[in-house]
């Protein structure tokens, strides 16, 4: 049988899933994982080029260097060989020779391009090139060394080696010029050996990274699509449960990976988990519905804001509840021209019973009231049935606070009991001083033969009364530190002159400053009754 839902949580129309636009998941892993794979193919071809490379390089200059020192040693040791084998000649003045040897070292040796001789006196005595004036002098030393130069604006080595012939003068000078053509030409064999070397070396490193990314390429496209299939499908799933169809399940996705396969169990206890999810939303809609209507009830009996003015007495109070409902109350009501009843009450607990409750107390007080005549009425009578009236309803469950006073606008006699409720604080606008009212008894509703009693106090011009519950003192700051009496007390006194009405917010609003806006923790109730009789 199919379980289906319409609109389960009056989220309205589910979504246009086909407008939404942009890439696929598979979509996603095969580009940024082919990207990725590029990335890395290519960075490790170039560095495989850029390696070859130097190594390459390195050959070369290594080479380079053991053909010029081959050449620098062959040009020492021929220019060496030539100058002992020049002495002699040089010695006896056989410069003919001389020119023909130089001649036939160029003949057998195409890679020396000159040969030239000079005496001690540093005149060119024989030279290989047949245009060369002989008898030029030169100014070099008579010393071994070889140096870079050009000939013919070709790149040669020239070596120079002293000839001692036993001159008086001295000694004279031996020059070779090395050409450099054949290092040169070997250099650019080299060069284009290398340059060919490293295409071969590119090529084969971009064929093998192209093969390897498409490899790469079709198993990360078939395992993302092993992948998103199962989550597409799962897709369609969650869209069915959207829908309100709660008989909507994900197969197991075999092959998906363990994460997958986690979300379709998860999402099949989810679908479980929803029918009960929908009962407890209907169950704590019905409760809300419930808590409101307790709450409308509950505003009903309670009394307005505006102070209630019977003779020279007027009597204000407020409860601000901590939770939709509260456990608080207070009433005010006249007996007759010339008595006023106020009782002031807190339920233990939170939440719709203890709310239920209070409305309870707050009708049984005033169902008190009507027991007897009104002269009958006192304080004792009241509190005693209100404990009653609470036993039966709360079964011992349910206890409460309570302060109930009956005031006499005339003479401006109080008579007051409490069971187990903060004594109120009395204070005289005259003397500016602070009293209470203290009176002892059981918390209301334990028990239905509870004995409770009463006690009278005579208020004076200019009084003022403030009842409370424990709510408001018990208001904590930022330190978990409570407002306490103390700081009740110079409120009142700060706020005496004002109104009943205005003293009642003054003292609500200094409490919550007190709090700096930390959530009630208690419902908080304050009722504020004002003597003040005509002058005599």
């Amino acid at each position: 049988m199919t379980s289906t839902i319409v609109a389960p949580l009056e989220a309205g129309e589910l979504p246009d899933v086909a407008a939404i636009r942009g890439w696929r998941l598979d979509q996603i892993l095969l580009v940024t994982t082919g990207s990725l794979l590029v990335l890395v193919v290519g960075l490790l071809a170039f560095v495989a080029t850029m390696s070859s490379k130097a190594q390459f390089e390195d050959t070369s200059e290594r080479f380079k260097a053991r053909i010029q020192d081959q050449a620098r040693e062959l040009g020492q040791t021929l220019s060496h060989t030539l100058a002992l084998t020049s002495a002699t000649s040089l010695r006896d003045n056989n410069y003919a020779f001389l020119g023909e040897v130089a001649r036939s070292i160029i003949s057998d040796n195409p890679n020396i391009l000159r040969v030239r001789m000079y005496d001690a006196e540093g005149l060119l005595v024989a030279d290989s090139d047949v245009e060369a004036k002989l008898g030029e002098s030169t100014d070099r030393k008579p010393e071994r060394h070889w140096a870079s130069a050009l000939y013919q604006g070709k790149p040669i080595i020239e070596y120079q080696e002293p000839i001692d012939y036993g001159a008086q003068s001295g000694k004279g000078v031996v020059l070779i010029s090395y050409s450099l053509d054949a290092l040169q030409k070997t250099l650019n064999e080299l060069e284009g050996t290398r340059a060919e070397a490293l295409r071969r070396n590119t090529v084969t490193m971009a064929g093998l990274g192209v093969g390897f990314v498409l490899l790469a390429g079709v198993l990360v496209a078939f395992q993302s699509r092993r992948i998103t299939r199962p989550l597409g499908a799962l897709t369609g799933k969650v869209m069915q449960l959207a829908a309100g169809d709660l008989t909507a399940r994900a197969e197991e996705a075999r092959g998906a990976g363990r994460e997958v396969v986690t979300l379709g169990a998860v999402f099949n206890h989810m679908a479980e988990r929803i029918k009960v999810l929908l009962e407890d939303v209907r169950t704590k809609a019905q409760l809300e519905r419930d808590v409101s209507l307790a709450r409308t009830v509950q505003e009903t009996l309670l009394p307005g804001r505006e102070g209630l003015q019977v003779g020279p007495l007027r009597v204000a109070g407020l409860v601000v509840t901590a939770d939709a409902c509260g456990g608080d109350w207070w009433m005010r009501a006249a007996l007759d021209e010339q008595r006023v009843v106020v009782g002031i009450g807190d339920v233990t607990g939170h939440g719709l019973a203890t709310a239920l409750v209070a409305t309870s107390a707050t009708s049984g007080f005033a169902a008190a009231m009507t027991m007897r005549p009104p002269s009958e009425i006192n304080a004792q009578l009241l509190i005693s049935s209100l404990n009653i009236t609470l036993a039966h309803v709360g079964r011992g469950e349910h206890q409460m606070s309570s302060a109930l006073a009956v005031i006499d606008v005339q003479t401006g006699v109080i008579d007051y009991a409490s069971g187990g409720h903060p004594s109120p604080l009395v204070f005289n606008r005259q003397t500016r001083q602070v009293a209470s009212l203290p009176a002892r008894g059981l918390l209301l509703g334990a028990s239905v033969s509870s004995q409770y009693t009463s006690r009278q106090a005579q208020l004076r011009p200019g009084d003022i009364v403030v009842w409370y519950t424990d709510g408001l003192t018990e208001s904590r700051d930022a330190s978990q530190k409570q407002y306490g009496t103390q700081r009740m007390a110079a409120a009142i006194q700060a706020h005496a002159h004002l109104s009943a009405e205005a003293l009642r917010d003054a003292i609500l609003a200094d409490a919550r400053a007190y709090s700096a806006g930390l959530p009630a923790q208690d419902d908080i109730t304050v009722v504020v009754a004002e003597f003040s009789p005509a002058s005599p």
